[in-house]
């Protein structure tokens, strides 16, 4: 089953077309097919013009800031940061949505972005097995 993006390229010219960007085949394959999938979200926040992007993994969304760049999953963490990996594939879906302009866009108004970062850090942290508690004592 061939699957095609808004400019009708395949995924398989997609991989090809994005190979200089990572060593592994496999992440590219999978940050490819992010992308396919919609999965690479662009959350902008009006009237400011705030942008937030998030990719869907394995665990639920990931955060990333592209500029630093930045992911919150632990590939990135235990791999990048620790000097025993290129990148995620989730910095690498978003490259790629980033060339090819396929981004899943929401649109939210400013008032609620306080409220999307605290859903978004509930969530991640609630993967690595904490509990978020505003009331909880500061850990030495």
């Amino acid at each position: 089953m061939k699957t095609y993006t808004k400019d009708s390229t395949t995924r398989e010219e997609l991989v090809r077309r994005h190979l200089h960007r990572s060593t592994s085949q496999k992440y590219l394959e999978r940050a490819v097919d992010a992308v396919l999938q919609g999965r690479v979200k662009k959350h902008i926040f009006a009237p400011s013009g705030r942008i937030l992007y998030t990719v869907v993994g394995r665990n639920g969304d990931e955060f990333i800031d592209p500029e630093k760049p930045f992911c919150s999953c632990e590939h990135f963490f235990f791999r990048v940061l620790g000097a025993k990996g290129q990148t995620c594939y989730h910095l690498l879906a978003y490259s790629i949505a980033d060339e090819t302009n396929l981004f899943h866009r929401f649109e939210f108004h400013d008032e609620e972005f306080s409220l999307f970062l605290k859903l978004l850090s509930s969530d991640l942290l609630a993967r690595t097995g904490e509990e978020h508690n505003d009331e909880a004592e500061p850990r030495p």
